[in-house]
């Protein structure tokens, strides 16, 4: 282990999601001087926002110049579902919302097509970035589901077109799609969603992304469920350490605040991976087993928030720099249980 070299990274966007190159850079130019070697682009995973062939380009060469690779991306669904409804932030994902103009799982055609121009655009900026997987987000219109059980096989039926039609895109340029397990959606839907999509398709096109967070919050009898369950789909990770939330707030009547609640407690904390951070209830050991047995591309991508105090950028830097720490232990310990 002593000569082993120490991987590790951490996503492009971690301090901010602003659109602008000038933060995108200081963003990127911190990773490399925290002393990542890898990371998650992370800029613009949701909205309906399209990369020109420039920017692609502009993407790949910052990461050259400061000597960052890209292994994998976080890929928009189309739209955003947070929204500000009569002064309230609320999670919209019980329903379907017609307002999103790029949707690949919507009724409306022209929509499901301009939602799979979107995800090839994102698998453009795969090859030009170098990365192989393409994390992706499949909200799922649970309460639709239980009030119209007619609109799970619509829905569904929309969703296989739009991957029929990207499956032989995405295997041209050599990326494989991830599916994340989400917040604010009960397991027993996303069971079934895997369940369905990884039936249909094969290994070489879709898996699972793995996130540690959503997991704790979601995954009420066993936080690693998920990361057990399709462990041999798991092909990216977005590790963040985290509280779980009570039955008391989570099942409370008032979906919205529910919601909203989750949206709270999904802290994106710095993994404690050895135990000297003093948060997060998460066993990094658990996680490193079965990530070792993965058919993952190492380093495993953190997925954090950090903010230096009163915007001190020395301060975030040297929260950067911990979380690298971290993320270097992480990997010594799936290198030593894959030596197991």
């Amino acid at each position: 282990m002593s000569n082993l070299k120490l991987l590790s990274s951490c996503e492009t966007d971690y301090n901010n999601d602003l659109h602008n190159w000038g933060e995108i850079e200081r963003q990127i130019k911190f990773l490399a001087e925290a002393g990542f070697t890898h990371t998650q682009w992370m800029q613009n995973w949701e909205g309906e926002y399209l990369y020109s062939k420039s920017e692609m380009l502009q993407a790949r060469d910052v990461l050259r110049h400061y000597g960052i690779c890209a292994h994998s991306i976080h890929a928009s669904e189309g739209g955003k579902r947070t929204a500000i409804i009569n002064g309230t932030k609320v999670f919209r994902n019980r329903y379907r919302f017609e307002d999103i103009r790029k949707d690949y799982t919507s009724a409306n055609e022209y929509l499901r097509l301009a939602g799979v121009e979107l995800l090839k655009n994102r698998i453009d900026l795969c090859t030009y970035i170098g990365a192989s997987v393409m994390v992706l987000h499949m909200q799922l219109p649970y309460m639709l589901f239980e009030e119209k059980p007619e609109e799970k096989a619509a829905y569904y039926k929309q969703v296989a077109k739009s991957f029929d039609e990207v499956k032989e895109y995405a295997k041209a340029a050599g990326v494989r799609i991830a599916l994340e397990n989400l917040i604010c959606t009960p397991q027993k839907y996303q069971d079934e969603q895997f369940d369905r999509m990884f039936d249909r398709y094969d290994s070489d096109f879709l898996g699972f992304a793995y996130d540690s967070g959503h997991g704790a919050l979601m995954c009420r009898e066993d936080h690693y469920h998920f990361l057990k369950k399709y462990n041999s789909r798991l092909y990216a990770t977005h590790l963040q350490d985290n509280v779980s939330i009570s039955d008391e707030l989570l099942y409370q009547e008032d979906g919205d605040k529910a919601d909203l609640e989750v949206l709270l407690h999904d802290k994106h904390w710095v993994p404690n991976v050895d135990g000297t951070l003093g948060q997060g209830i998460l066993d990094w050991d658990l996680i490193a087993g079965y990530v070792a047995k993965a058919p993952l591309e190492l380093p495993a991508d953190f997925e954090v928030c950090l903010y230096g105090e009163d915007n001190s950028r020395e301060d975030e830097l040297n929260q950067l720099i911990t979380c690298r720490r971290q993320a270097e232990l992480f990997y010594q310990k799936v290198i030593k249980c894959k030596a197991e």
